[in-house]
Order: structure tokens, then C-alpha cells, then sequence
């Protein structure tokens, strides 16, 4: 169980006692907040992960070479996620971005044409790369405009989890294609 489950399981809590309590005023207030806080939740999730498999990925490459370690963590990892994905356009929470090959390219052109290949053969993992991008490009929108103003109701909690739920596959692929098999 991932946090973001916890923190979903937490609020489908807090809706059911708004609920059980004839609260729906509050129960309305509670969802138009939360589905902000589990963008945020599940994009910075995501983010923690892909890090982290980065930095397993060079720990391995480089047979443990701190200072290789210590490089790519300062200067190729942290603080860089926001640029390895083309997430989507500006201000447009209807356009996500539609691949994951800015990431892919990363590693080279090769690696970049088989993980494409690999991915549009699949009909779960297309769909996990859209929900991956849709999570981060919403968090992008809430992150730059006024996020206590920002009105996000084109999506339910529920409709932001299962993109959280639909994204992790994207993630186990990642980690499974830099050549770890666990998550």
C-alpha cells in the first residue's frame, strides 16, 4: 500500500462521516479540496520514484562509485524532474501530454525507439503512460497558478486516484526496463 492509498483511504473516511452526518455541504468542500491534495500527493509520489530508481540505476551502472552517485544525484536527479517529461500545455488541464519519449530519449535513441515500441504494443501501458502524464501535468497547473484559488473541477477524487492507480504500472516499467524487477 502506497501513501497516496492511505491518504484515499483517509478521505473516503472523512466523506463517509460527512455522509453518515448530513453534511453535504462540508462533504462537497471536503472533495473540491482534496482533489488538490492528491494531485500533489500522487505527482510527488511518482516524482519520489522515478527518482529513486534513477539513483538505484547509476548506483549499479557505476558499481557504486560515490562520486559518480554524488554527481548525477546533485545534478542530474535532484531538481530535474520537472524537465524529463514533455507533461502538456500550459494552463490546459484538458491537453496532457501524450508520451513518455522526452524521458526515453534520456538514455539515448535506441532506448528511446524500443521503449515506444514496447509501450504502443500495450494497451495497459499506453494507458498508464497518459494517467503518469495527466497526474503531473494537472500538479504543474495547480503548482503555477493560485493554488488555493485554482478551481480543479474537471476531475473527482475518484477520477484523480485511478489515475494515480492507472499510472503505477508506468512506473513498474521504468523500474523493470532500468533492470530492476521489484518495486
Amino acid at each position: 500500500m502506497t501513501p497516496v492509498d492511505v491518504l484515499n483511504n483517509e478521505y473516503k473516511s472523512i466523506i463517509d462521516f460527512l455522509t453518515e452526518n448530513s453534511q453535504p455541504s462540508l462533504s462537497s468542500d471536503v472533495n473540491k479540496h482534496f482533489n488538490k491534495v492528491l494531485v500533489l500527493a500522487s505527482a510527488s509520489y511518482f516524482e519520489h520514484e522515478i527518482q529513486k530508481i534513477l539513483i538505484e540505476f547509476v548506483e549499479k551502472e557505476t558499481n557504486n562509485n560515490l562520486i559518480a552517485i554524488n554527481f548525477f544525484k546533485k545534478k542530474a536527479i535532484g531538481m530535474q524532474y520537472h524537465t524529463y517529461f514533455t507533461w502538456g500545455e500550459k494552463n490546459n488541464p484538458d491537453n496532457p501530454g501524450k508520451n513518455a519519449n522526452t524521458f526515453f530519449s534520456l538514455f539515448g535513441d535506441d532506448f528511446k525507439k524500443i521503449a515506444d515500441t514496447e509501450i504502443k504494443k500495450s494497451i495497459e501501458l499506453e494507458k498508464s503512460v497518459k494517467a503518469f502524464l495527466e497526474i503531473g501535468h494537472l500538479r504543474n497547473i495547480l503548482i503555477h497558478s493560485n493554488f488555493a484559488a485554482y478551481n480543479l473541477d474537471n476531475k473527482t477524487p475518484n477520477d484523480i486516484f485511478q489515475l494515480f492507480e492507472d499510472g503505477l504500472p508506468f512506473i513498474n516499467y521504468i523500474k523493470k526496463k532500468l533492470g530492476y524487477s521489484t518495486m
